[in-house]
């Protein structure tokens, strides 16, 4: 469940942030590890975050279990790699590297200054994916009110 914690909307507390192994900066401008900017960061981006996390078999065992997991495969499936890539101006070892990193770590704060609905639901989709309790995602600039998403939790 979401809630504020000051500066931020977030599924964690202040304490994992501080803790995390690898930051990475969503148009926040946020200190970081890794970090993608306004020309690159967007819900495109995200679906092809999941994607390639679906293909490197990088997704958590909850996940898979869930009733609409295949549902989701679907919608990633349609996400068109090399086209993203290409688009966005990004190499498949790139992204490769960045998701091997968030795989590797035990936490992962994502720090987020997005007002889009379908690419903060496209991130928080991403998040589920590898992982709810190893991955804390830290939104900037929203109010409560616009926030009415759960992570998926069991």
């Amino acid at each position: 469940m979401f809630r504020n914690i000051g500066d931020y909307i977030s599924n964690k507390d202040k304490e994992f942030l501080k803790s995390s192994d690898i930051v990475v900066d969503w148009k926040s401008g946020y200190e970081s590890d890794i970090r993608f900017d306004e020309n690159i960061a967007d819900e495109k981006l995200a679906l092809l975050l999941s994607r390639l996390a679906y293909v490197f078999e990088l997704v958590d065992d909850k996940i898979k279990a869930r009733e609409d997991y295949e549902e989701f495969v679907d919608i990633l499936n349609g996400v068109r790699i090399k086209k993203t890539l290409q688009s966005k101006n990004i190499t498949l070892p790139e992204i490769a590297n960045i998701l091997s990193k968030i795989d590797t770590a035990k936490k992962v704060s994502f720090v987020i200054n997005e007002d889009d609905l379908d690419t903060i639901q496209a991130l928080i989709s991403f998040c589920g994916m590898i992982g709810c309790e190893k991955m804390g995602m830290f939104f900037a600039k929203l109010d409560e009110e616009f926030f009415e998403f759960k992570l998926i939790e069991e």
